[in-house]
């Protein structure tokens, strides 16, 4: 295209918006573009950088207050928790619950030791003869007692030739730090 051209189409250009309407709908046009390339594309792309970083930061503060939560509860029960203990200690403490009542333990045996995160787990597999009501106040006891014990099964039968008694078979599961 030479000057003499581009002159020409100018002029036409030029002649075409002297319409008011059409120049409006340029300078629309114009403003829209400048509008959109200039202010929404860079501002978007910093909304959708700042709702990530917000919503990692909010996982984050989640995190935050799950684990202390966790420690709150952790710290609520750890007097409850005994420090080196081993597995006799526990079969000792076991047996000073059994004595309490009147029940005849039949077998009493400590099984495998677990890591559960911190601590430590102990598995006790008890047999205990007696009547309903010594049966229960020993569960009672599994459970109010200053210790963490888990029943993870419980059998009971009755006793082979005696009326009215009970062979109740427990695995429990002890805590220790």
């Amino acid at each position: 295209m030479d000057a003499k051209e581009a002159k020409t189409t100018a002029r036409s250009l030029a002649e075409q918006f002297r319409d008011p309407n059409r120049l409006r709908v340029l300078a629309s046009v114009v403003m829209l573009a400048v509008g959109y390339l200039g202010i929404y594309l860079p501002l978007a792309s910093h909304l959708d950088e700042t709702s990530r970083a917000l919503q990692k930061e909010r996982q984050r503060q989640a995190l935050f207050t799950e684990t202390d939560c966790l420690r709150l509860q952790a710290e609520r029960f750890a007097d409850r928790v005994p420090a080196g203990t081993d597995n006799n200690e526990w079969i000792q403490y076991v047996l000073q619950g059994v004595r309490k009542y009147p029940l005849k333990m039949t077998a009493l045996d400590a099984g495998s030791s677990e890591r559960l995160g911190p601590y430590q787990a102990v598995q006790l597999t008890v047999e205990l003869e007696g009547n309903y009501s010594d049966l229960d106040a020993f569960l009672a006891w599994l459970e109010t007692n200053r210790r963490l014990f888990r029943v993870d099964s419980a059998k009971i039968a009755p006793a082979k030739g005696d009326e009215g008694r009970l062979v109740m078979q427990l695995t429990l599961w002890g805590l220790r730090s």
